[in-house]
This record gives structure tokens, sequence and C-alpha cells, in this order.
């Protein structure tokens, strides 16, 4: 009958020792030395799909948030031990620095507690786009409307501006703070097909949102 190495070196009384801590550490070291490849090769796709887009002359921007829900959705799918949390934080940084790969592409921030939109503004989008505060929220949208930049907008004091959006610009996302509480809409020039399910607004910012 054919017997495994270690049932032989179990019915001979040895005793295989466990994996040191370099040498566990060399493993450690070497899947690093892996992922930091693939993450390499990621960045380089991205800059290949700038070169496509580039090519169709679309006015949209880069950004697809539809798509990045789809991709984190699939990988927490098939995680067996890494947590949702860690998934969605290490996808979305990916995602973040491949968006700047393909083209810089803003954070523009108005609202009463600038620290707060930016510690949920980088929660959202990473901490690779560069980040700038509006005066208004006119402004902050005119960016969106006009620039390569995705508008931060505070809900705050009813948010006005929710009625009169552009029709070229949608509300993709909403943002939220530390405690989890919504505190802003993230604004932009999304392709129609691309846009994610419409967020549901907190009561009392429905009505022309999109």
């Amino acid at each position: 009958m054919y017997r495994t190495h270690a049932t032989r070196r179990a019915r001979s009384g040895r005793v295989t020792p466990p994996p040191s801590l370099e040498s566990l550490r060399e493993q450690i070291d070497s899947l690093d030395d892996e992922l930091l490849a693939l993450v390499e090769r990621r960045l380089a796709a991205s800059r290949a799909v700038a070169e496509l887009k580039s090519s169709r002359g679309d006015d949209h921007l880069c950004l697809r948030p539809r798509r990045e829900q789809q991709v984190i959705a699939r990988l927490v799918q098939q995680a067996t031990v890494a947590p949702e949390t860690l998934i969605a934080s290490l996808w979305r940084e990916l995602m973040a620095f491949s968006l700047q790969a393909q083209v810089r592409t803003e954070l523009v921030l108005h609202g009463p507690d600038p620290e707060a939109l930016r510690w949920a503004a980088r929660e959202r989008f990473g901490s690779a786009a560069p980040l700038r505060h509006a005066d208004s929220a006119a402004a902050a949208l005119d960016a969106a409307l006009r620039q390569e930049a995705v508008a931060i907008v505070a809900l705050a004091d009813g948010a006005a501006w929710i009625e009169s959006l552009h029709p070229t610009l949608s509300i993709f996302d909403l943002l939220r703070d530390e405690a989890g509480e919504v505190v802003a809409a993230a604004v932009g020039r999304i392709p129609p097909e691309e846009l994610p399910e419409p967020p549901a607004l907190p009561s009392g910012h429905e009505e022309g949102g999109r």
C-alpha cells in the first residue's frame, strides 16, 4: 500500500519541526515581491486603458464607480481569509492610483467642516488624488463640470445646489464621516452606463438628486 512521507514519519516516531521564523519571513518577502510585480503590471495596464479612452474623445471622467463596486464585490465573495474591510481599502487604493495613472483627477471639496470632508474623501477615494478646497459649492461643481475633477460637496443647510445640478453631472456616491453619518455627496461627469445604483439621499435632500 502507498504511504506518504508524513505517514512514514508518524509511524517511525519522527516529527517534522515547525518552520522557523526566518523561513516564514523569507516566504513573506517573496510574496511581497510577487505582489509588487502584480501592482506594477496593473498600473501599466491602467496606462494602456487611458490611451484607449483618449483615442475615443470621451468627455467623461475616467472614474468608473460601478466597475469599482463590481470589482470589490467579486473579490469579497472570493475571499476566504481576508476581511471585507481589508479588501475594500486595499483595492480602493489600487484603483485610486490606477485612475491617476490614466489621468490626473482632482478632488474638489466644499463644506463647513473641511477636516471631516478630507477624511471622508480619503476614505472613499484613497490617498492618490490631489485634493483642494473650493470657496463655494458652485465653485466645486464648476470644477467637476469643466475639469478632470470630482466635487465633494457637503449636504448641509438644505444643500440647495442639488436642485440646480447641471444635467452633465451626477451624484454617484455619498461620503460618510468617522461615525458613519452621511456628510457629503460625490459629483462628477460619469457615463450613465457606469453609474451605480442611485444613492439614497438623506431626508430633506431627495428633490433634484440624481
